[in-house]
């Protein structure tokens, strides 16, 4: 975290950097660090979709993370689950419009119900599962395993219920873009005064769906070791020779074939929606490059008629306060145009800057 600090004063900060300790970021990282292993395991349904997309849903850029995290974000693997995330909340807060911000906040807090519904369903499944024949016969971990399915369930819909109350509040656009700000202005290639997200609010609004993640995961681990165990110390749990080994294969195979195809469904999208982005930057830059080059042939045409047809000596007394009206129209055109031109120059470098992550991307996956 004090590399986080040290990235971040690359550039000038303007607010309140001073006034926070570091003390609260270097927790909450660590909390991060110890608990990446178990990130990672809640994720184990979804690793086909993983691979399918070649891990780009976790990969962020690697330009903000060693903005904000230093050159050493390399050396700390548990970043990874956040960077992109946090590259996203911090783009919805500095360039998505009001409308933006509110679907977000809607679309958030509809996931913590949906949640909620989940992680009731599966706390009621493993008090079933805790009740099941023999399992009091069978070793201890899977007993151990419902456990921790059962208590981790029922404490992601009592984080459910706290995100409702505490981002719940936050119902104007500008309250959500404060509650997603960790208090920090920096400078960046992607425009002056930038607001950097909260790590805080992004650990805060994923913790619901990591905990019930961690539980689906268990409770499938669980059932599955109880009916292996089960079928090694030949319990009669179901009738015919190989009725526990039927059983058994029973949950694997449409188990791992729904996760199998679900995930490549996922992971497929999750590349085209990278393609479709990469190819809706290059069509904005061309867009943009082409009314840029419009806009100053237009500006040269108009200067080449003004020199061309210089007003007549004659006509110098009579239209004098016209001609002055003239001059300071085209200056306001020409003003307005440079102006114009200027930010479609910024707009370009990021399409370009967007662009060319897009190869890194496609260069590295090969």
């Amino acid at each position: 975290m004090m590399a986080h600090l040290a990235a971040s004063q690359q550039f000038p900060v303007q607010l309140y950097q001073n006034e926070y300790s570091a003390l609260p970021w270097l927790v909450a990282e660590l909390f991060s660090a110890i608990g990446s292993p178990a990130r990672v395991a809640g994720r184990a349904p979804m690793v086909a979709r993983y691979i399918f997309s070649f891990f780009s849903t976790m990969r962020g850029s690697s330009s903000y993370a060693e903005v904000r995290f230093g050159k050493s974000w390399k050396l700390r693997p548990w970043l990874l689950l956040d960077i992109k995330d946090l590259e996203t909340l911090e783009d919805l807060i500095n360039t998505a419009n009001d409308s933006q911000v509110a679907a977000f906040r809607t679309s958030q807090l509809s996931v913590c119900g949906m949640i909620a519904i989940i992680g009731a369903l599966i706390a009621q499944s493993a008090v079933t599962a805790l009740q099941l024949p023999y399992l009091d016969s069978l070793h201890y971990t899977c007993r151990g395993i419902f456990t921790m399915s059962l208590i981790m369930s029922i404490l992601s819909v009592f984080f459910a219920c706290l995100q409702q109350r505490t981002f719940g509040l936050a119902s104007e656009p500008s309250a959500v873009r404060e509650w997603l700000w960790n208090g920090i202005r920096y400078e960046s290639s992607q425009g002056p005064s930038r607001l950097q997200s909260s790590m805080v609010a992004h650990m805060i609004l994923s913790a619901p769906f990591e905990i019930i993640s961690m539980a689906l995961t268990l409770f499938m681990i669980g059932l599955g070791l109880y009916l292996g165990l089960c079928m090694t110390a030949n319990l009669p749990l179901d009738t015919g020779g190989h009725g526990n080994r039927a059983v058994l294969l029973a949950f694997t195979i449409p188990t791992f074939f729904v996760l199998l195809m679900f995930g490549q469904l996922m992971g497929t999208k999750d590349l085209e929606e990278a393609n479709t982005k990469r190819c809706a930057g290059i069509l904005e830059n061309d867009e943009i490059k082409f009314s840029l080059e419009e806009r100053i042939a237009r500006n040269h045409s108009a200067s080449d008629t003004d020199v061309r047809s210089p007003p007549q000596p004659a006509d110098r007394g009579r239209n004098g306060s016209g001609n002055n009206s003239d001059v300071k129209s085209n200056a306001d055109g020409l003003e307005r145009a440079l102006q114009e031109a200027a930010a479609a120059h910024r707009q370009c470098a990021r399409a370009d800057d967007e662009v060319a992550r897009q190869f890194e991307l496609l260069s590295a996956r090969r």
